[in-house]
């Protein structure tokens, strides 16, 4: 047999045989490693999403452009309503509405969701949302 009949006859059975080896190895370290990170929590990296400055600059100037145009236009509002006189001056939001009748119960209803909540309470900001997913295209439904 020439060694080139050798080689070929032999070269799949050694690739076969070594390919085998190295799977029996690869699912025993597999499976340690899954045995000793079992009990364990997992890491999670969290990056703050970063914001271009000009773009940062360009909504702060625009909210305060939006919030001084509310106030030219509640003061104009209360100049001609009320005399200028502010009739909700010094008074803050009830936390929850009085009872109507007996029949009411104290407890929260499916109909009353948020009558526990404080009316000062911010929520949560939902306004990374967009920018995670990639805007109002990639949200919407697909064909």
């Amino acid at each position: 047999m020439k060694a080139e009949e050798l080689k070929k006859t032999l070269r799949p059975l050694v690739k076969a045989l070594v390919k085998e080896a190295m799977q029996e190895e690869l699912s025993t370290v597999i499976s340690e490693i899954i045995k000793q990170t079992a009990g364990s929590t997992p890491i999670v990296e969290r990056k703050q999403p970063t914001i271009d400055p000009k773009l940062q600059q360009e909504r702060m100037i625009a909210k305060q452009k939006a919030e001084s145009e509310r106030k030219k236009m509640l003061e104009e509002i209360s100049k001609k309503s009320y005399g200028g006189i502010n009739i909700f001056e010094g008074t803050t939001p009830l936390a929850r509405g009085g009872e109507i009748s007996e029949s009411r119960s104290s407890t929260p209803s499916a109909a009353e969701p948020l009558s526990g909540v404080d009316p000062h309470d911010p929520g949560v900001d939902i306004g990374g949302l967009l920018k995670l997913t990639g805007g109002w295209k990639q949200i919407r439904w697909k064909d």
